[in-house]
């Protein structure tokens, strides 16, 4: 009698402890979605999968079960794995595709009613978003260019249909002769691509993440495209790359900026994406809205920068710790309307 106490307490012990794992995983709509977990980071993840999906496939009836009850979950353990030391990708890294864990998947690339056609270094606290918010939108205004935009420092901005968003003597103005002096350009000014557009094209590497940078851009109120750009022109939208100062992942962060990674992977995806444009934003702000400014000084240029002093790292054996002097230019001109960009601009001094 004792024996068939003790083998019914096992029983329900285990039954409980099926139901507890079966809670962690969910599938909505055929989309597997990631486990719950306690970090700040998983209600945003799934939000933005779920989002994502409803928008490439506007007839599927909206559920809230993604939003239901959390099972129960012990906090995960921390890697103890090294991170990716090199640009190189890991063993058996398909390099035209980076490879993302499942919580980082488009959910349409798993799923089986996908939309046919394609979809379109910084502090690290996370920005709060409204879940329910469609990530197909912002309130983000685009400009058509700076055509007739003149400074009373640096003359016309010289825009023409090839170059809407200025001529490279215009963003660098100063940087030849006594300092980088950048005229004031808004955000709104500048001509940029349509994301779900530059995905068919120059950013096909970045296609298959681009759920993450429209979160971010949602939270953070910049353009997925500009995000986008930064990722092509820092890493070539490549979540694993480290950079030869050691900054780290698609958005080439610092690694001073990486307190509050998930698992303390500064690599991941979102948390990088997240932060990067974070330390965007706040820059944009710090300087009155000027995007040169802000721009610059994520590449690391300041007001009075020269060329000679931006290639001084060149000359004392390290190469990777330049500015790059073509870095506004291919930005404006190439990337934010998708183009590739990495040969474009007359210094060409970080090609180490």
């Amino acid at each position: 009698m004792k024996f068939l106490v003790l083998l019914s307490a096992a029983l329900a012990v285990a039954s409980s402890t099926m139901n507890t794992v079966s809670a962690e995983i969910e599938s909505v709509n055929g989309i597997t979605l990631p486990a719950r977990s306690r970090h700040p980071l998983s209600e945003q993840r799934r939000s933005a999968m779920m989002e994502e999906f409803y928008r490439q496939n506007p007839n599927e009836k909206r559920t809230s079960s993604h939003h239901s009850r959390r099972g129960s979950r012990k906090a995960c353990k921390a890697k103890t794995s090294k991170a990716q030391q090199s640009s190189n990708p890991p063993k058996n890294q398909n390099t035209d595709k980076p490879k993302v864990s499942s919580s980082h998947k488009n959910p349409t690339s798993s799923s089986s009613s996908s939309s046919s056609s394609n979809q379109s270094s910084g502090k690290t606290t996370e920005g709060k978003s409204d879940s329910s918010s469609s990530s197909s939108s912002t309130s983000i205004s685009i400009g058509k260019g700076l055509f007739g935009l003149t400074s009373n420092n640096c003359g016309s901005s010289g825009a023409t249909e090839s170059l809407p968003n200025g001529q490279q003597w215009f963003l660098n103005c100063g940087i030849d002769q006594g300092g980088w002096k950048p005229p004031t350009v808004k955000l709104d000014q500048l001509k940029i691509a349509d994301p779900d557009e530059a995905v068919k094209g120059a950013f096909k590497p970045c296609k298959d993440l681009v759920w993450a940078f429209k979160q971010a851009s949602q939270t953070h109120n910049v353009p997925a495209t500009v995000l986008m750009s930064f990722a092509m022109q820092e890493s070539t939208c490549r979540p694993w790359v480290t950079g030869g100062n050691g900054e780290q992942g698609l958005m080439q962060i610092t690694q001073d900026k990486c307190g509050g990674a998930p698992n303390g992977d500064c690599k991941d995806v979102y948390f990088n994406v997240n932060a990067g444009a974070k330390y965007f934003k706040q820059q944009l702000d710090a300087n009155n809205g000027n995007v040169l400014l802000a721009l610059g000084q994520y590449n690391g240029w300041y007001e009075g920068l020269t060329v000679s002093k931006a290639t001084q790292p060149a000359r004392q054996g390290n190469c990777h710790a330049q500015q790059n002097l073509d870095y506004l230019f291919q930005l404006l001109n190439g990337w934010f309307l998708g183009k590739e960009a990495y040969s474009m601009g007359k210094y060409q001094n970080v090609r180490c």
